[in-house]
């Protein structure tokens, strides 16, 4: 008997139906944290402060998130699989909307860094934090 006829296509099957659960989880092993949510120390231009991030939604590439930064209201979204983060700092005298990607480590710190944009006084300006 040709084992050949049999073994090739057996295991060609199992690792098809294994492909999803090892993708889906792919994001995950290059490093970029699940969550977002926690206190940063955060650099703006040399302004210091906290951005507090609450809440991030459960589902989706991108998830939305909701918290404060320098105590000022923000809204945005975290993509996990890529490690993009976007938000909008809005107040009643200006409009500012940050843009970072987060590091790809095993280490016990997470770091962030972009940039972000005043409309008010147009510019891109550095932005950096870590948690």
């Amino acid at each position: 008997m040709d084992f050949r006829k049999f073994y090739i296509p057996t295991v060609m099957a199992g690792l098809a139906s294994l492909s999803p659960i090892v993708f889906s989880q792919a994001a995950f092993a290059d490093g970029w944290p699940t969550s977002v949510v926690g206190n940063w120390s955060i650099n703006a231009d040399n302004f210091t402060g906290i951005l507090s991030i609450t809440n991030q939604a459960t589902t989706g590439n991108c998830r939305a998130i909701s918290g404060t930064i320098f105590g000022d209201s923000l809204t945005g979204f975290y993509c996990p699989f890529s490690g993009r983060i976007n938000f909008i700092r809005r107040r009643t005298n200006f409009t500012q909307v940050y843009s970072a990607n987060l590091s790809r480590t095993n280490a016990s710190t997470v770091r962030m860094g972009g940039l972000f944009t005043d409309y008010d006084q147009p510019g891109e300006y550095s932005f950096f934090g870590s948690k």
